[in-house]
């Protein structure tokens, strides 16, 4: 079997069965015993049948990937994009200050902005504060791009 099949079997395994962590482990070890187990991403990932459980988090949508693109240095604990888009839309509203205390890379802030709030965030490490900043900046200059319809010549007229 291909691993994308592998994938989309025990995806819908796993929502239609109560979790079973030796069954799990028996399915992962048959798997890495015939060499399919992949080392870089996650082949057999637990899923929930329940809304407030988010199993569909797209894992590899980080800022690590514009961070290896460039040669910086990569987080160790990435945050995902789905996970920060989904609770900026549903605990604020546009024009609202979104904060994280411990911003990394800026994920949290970057989001933010992209989802017209305005983000704020602290960091530690400089290195990943330089990197935010540069992000953060990228974000406001394509922010204040105007698209094609935003230069209507009716409405500039008004």
């Amino acid at each position: 079997m291909s691993k994308k099949t592998i994938y989309r079997l025990f995806r819908q395994h796993s929502s239609e069965n109560v979790y079973d962590y030796e069954n799990d482990v028996e399915i992962a070890e048959a798997i890495e015993s015939q060499g399919l187990l992949p080392p870089d991403f996650m082949l057999l990932p637990p899923t929930s049948w329940h809304p407030d459980v988010w199993t569909d988090v797209t894992r590899m949508r980080t800022l690590n990937g514009a961070q290896a693109a460039k040669g910086r240095e990569m987080h160790l604990c990435p945050l995902q994009f789905d996970i920060c888009d989904r609770t900026i839309t549903q605990y604020s509203n546009e024009g609202d200050l979104v904060f994280d205390p411990f911003s990394g890379l800026g994920t949290v802030p970057l989001r933010a902005v992209q989802l017209k709030r305005f983000g704020l965030g602290i960091e530690l490490n400089a290195a990943y504060h330089a990197d935010a900043v540069w992000y953060l900046q990228q974000a406001e200059r394509e922010a204040s791009i105007p698209a094609l319809f935003d230069l209507d010549p009716e409405e500039q007229a008004a």
